[in-house]
């Protein structure tokens, strides 16, 4: 929680897309609406460097395209989640953010109850600790 980041995510429901080209054209669609509505931001650094662990070819494809289309000078590095922290934190971040959508939608496994023992620990613990990390 201590960590100087800023984060954003893309929540697509893959259940409303028809097949893989639907749902990543939503994806090109919301990343490319993000960068553009905070062009300002990006344009402030001289270089972007993305770490991604290529866990998913379609989505390396898309921060390709959309990242180097967008910005200038963009540079890929592949990371390992056991050797990087950053990536380590993302994936905490992913974790909570999709806790919190199946709490909003009330799908939480027993397990997941059971691990979050109070109603509102989950998002009183989690959930808004997170939330003042959401990039603006």
């Amino acid at each position: 929680m201590s960590c100087p980041i800023k984060y954003f995510n893309i929540i697509i429901d893959k259940k409303e897309c028809k097949n893989n080209h639907i749902l990543g054209a939503n994806i090109s669609k919301q990343l490319s609406f993000f960068i553009d509505a905070h062009n300002e931001y990006f344009f402030s650094f001289d270089k972007i460097i993305v770490y991604y662990d290529n866990g998913q070819k379609e989505l390396s494809y898309i921060l390709n395209a959309i990242l180097n289309a967008k910005l200038t000078d963009v540079e890929f590095r592949t990371a390992s989640p056991k050797a990087y922290q950053l990536l380590q934190v993302a994936d905490f971040i992913c974790s909570v953010e999709l806790l919190k959508q199946k709490r909003n939608a009330k799908s939480l496994t027993s397990s997941e109850m059971q691990f979050f023992y109070k109603p509102n620990e989950l998002k009183k613990n989690y959930i808004k600790s997170v939330e003042k990390k959401l990039f603006k």
